[in-house]
């Protein structure tokens, strides 16, 4: 009967324990959710936060994000209510239109939106005066390729960033990559449109090595370049990749761009990915 007694209790402690561990991870995973070219949406517990979400230039081959989606997250609806802060890459149309930004912001008047000077002078460009109060929720970084990182914390997001030159030899272009922690468990870098250039980013080999990425989002030209593959590999040193920017016809196709790739994109949007949990 004691011999039963014990199997019961460490059969217990073994489930409960098991349980436990389960919920740990459960609440250590972020959700990414795929919108359209480099937009994404990452969610942990009440923490939201979106990258290259506003934007209205497909120019012909990239996807642009569904009406649907675009519509509730103007209407703060579920599952894209509650964002925290939206992320800017740089300024080109497939990645950021400044008047879809500021409906979005004069909508949802809590989020804030961090990008470069760029950005921010593109917002008031488009007719913000600088004493609208929307302003005081708009955070522009002048930073270059070779200025240090930038870093802070603010409401359960610990952010960083460093300018990263665009692909194609565009230098006058400010392309950020972002690495931002939610809730101090979950870490994803967006790096806009880099260019696998290996020297641009072993520059800032302290800056990639002061935290772990559990989640890397590139544009999908680095899967297949071999600078890329050793920026990512060696570098950047992520948990996951998942490739972005991937052209429109990708859709409906994204096992068959996966493997001629040779790993994760996403392809259609809405489709989710978890964090590690390594």
């Amino acid at each position: 009967m004691n011999d039963l007694v014990a199997k019961c209790v460490t059969a217990a402690l073994f489930l409960s324990s098991n349980v436990f561990f389960n919920a740990a991870i459960a609440h250590d995973t972020a959700t990414a959710t795929y919108l359209g070219n480099e937009g994404v949406m990452v969610v942990h517990g009440e923490t939201k936060i979106v990258f290259d979400a506003f934007y209205a230039d497909s120019f012909g081959q990239y996807a642009l994000v569904p009406d649907t989606i675009t519509e509730a997250m103007m209407q703060g609806a579920p599952p894209y209510d509650g964002v925290d802060a939206i992320f800017v890459s740089h300024v080109h149309g497939d990645h950021f239109t400044a008047e879809l930004a500021i409906a979005y912001m004069r909508a949802n008047p809590t989020v804030h939106l961090y990008g470069s000077q760029q950005v921010h002078d593109a917002i008031v460009n488009s007719g913000v005066v600088d004493n609208d109060p929307l302003m005081a929720r708009v955070f522009g970084y002048d930073l270059g390729p070779e200025d240090n990182a930038i870093s802070f914390d603010v409401d359960g997001l610990s952010i960083a960033a460093v300018a990263i030159p665009h692909a194609g030899n565009r230098p006058h272009i400010q392309n950020f990559a972002w690495r931002v922690t939610l809730d101090n468990e979950a870490t994803v870098m967006h790096l806009g449109d880099a260019g696998p250039i290996v020297s641009d980013f072993s520059r800032h080999m302290q800056h990639f090595k002061s935290r772990k990425t559990n989640m890397a989002l590139p544009p999908y030209w680095f899967l297949d370049d071999k600078n890329g593959e050793i920026i990512l590999r060696d570098i950047i040193k992520a948990d996951q990749t998942i490739g972005v920017h991937v052209p429109k016809r990708a859709a409906g196709h994204g096992n068959k761009w996966r493997a001629r790739l040779g790993g994760d994109l996403f392809t259609d949007p809405g489709e989710t990915r978890n964090t590690s949990e390594e």
